[in-house]
Order: structure tokens, then C-alpha cells, then sequence
């Protein structure tokens, strides 16, 4: 699970990442924070992996922690990722990069986003919207778009129109 605030530990890079699979070998550390982007950055640390992260990770920006966190959950490769409001924080340009990352290292997996805002479900296979703990409609985005003036009311104010 990622949270919208994802939780970085006052240790390590390395032991932020290995709680995701303590059996992780060095390779695998780093090919996974090429796969998230982070791997320069990184290298460019005095400490490389060893360098120490502050309480609760606020060393690093908000896309940088949830990258780290989206490293951990590849190292774990569990079936199922769910991601709450990952991106709310974020500026509408790490936000898109950060979505097309989850998008890409996800595939294959069965992910749940829950999210207010839109951004991104465009490249959902479905998507459900909850008011009041009922149903208020479900479908695949593409057909939503389509046949349902509701949400592209949404749509539009999402993105500002």
C-alpha cells in the first residue's frame, strides 16, 4: 500500500528499501530504484544507499518518498498494490510522472486507486465512484466518457474547464 504520505524510516536508504524484501541483493536494490527513477539521485548521495534518511523521510520531496515507496512494494512483488491518494500533494508534472511510473512497474498486478481526483483514470481498466457509501456509477473510463454526462462534468472541473 501506498499512502498519500508515504512513511520513511530514520535509517538507511538500503534498510528503507529491504523492509520491502530483506533478501534483496545489492543488484536488486539498485535495478529497482533505476525502475522508479531514482537511481542518479542516489548515486549522486555522498553515501550512495547507505546515506541516512531523515525522520520520516523529509529529506526528500514528495514524488521522491513515494517513489521510494513504490520501490519497496517491486521489491515485495505482491499481486495486489493499493494506492491511496498517492499523487495529491504532488505538482501536475511529478504527478504525471509519478502516475506513468505506477502505471508501468505495475502492470500486470491488480491495483485499487483511491483517489478525488481524476488525473490518471484514463488508464484504468475500471473505475468506481463512491458518494455517500453508495454506487453512482462504474465502468471503463473510455465509456464513461462516452455515455455518461456526470463524468465528464467531473472531468472537466478536474482539469480546471
Amino acid at each position: 500500500m501506498i499512502h498519500q504520505a508515504p512513511y520513511l524510516f530514520n535509517t538507511t536508504i538500503r534498510n528503507n528499501l529491504s523492509i520491502g524484501n530483506e533478501k534483496a541483493s545489492e543488484q536488486d536494490l539498485w535495478d529497482v530504484l533505476d525502475r522508479v527513477g531514482l537511481k542518479k539521485m542516489i548515486l549522486d548521495l555522498p553515501e550512495k544507499m547507505d546515506t541516512l534518511v531523515d525522520e520520516a523521510g523529509l529529506r526528500f520531496s514528495g514524488g521522491e518518498r513515494h517513489r521510494l515507496a513504490l520501490a519497496r512494494i517491486l521489491l515485495k512483488n505482491v499481486p495486489i498494490i493499493i494506492l491511496d491518494e498517492p499523487t495529491v500533494s504532488l505538482d501536475p508534472v511529478t504527478e504525471q510522472k509519478l502516475i506513468e511510473t505506477f502505471i508501468t512497474e505495475l502492470q500486470g498486478k491488480t491495483l485499487i486507486w483511491i483517489t478525488h481526483h481524476l488525473q490518471g483514470l484514463s488508464l484504468m481498466d475500471q473505475v468506481i465512484f463512491l458518494e455517500d457509501g453508495k454506487l453512482q456509477m462504474s465502468g471503463n473510463p473510455q465509456e464513461l466518457v462516452q455515455s455518461n454526462g456526470h463524468y465528464r462534468k467531473l472531468l472537466a472541473i478536474d482539469q480546471g474547464l
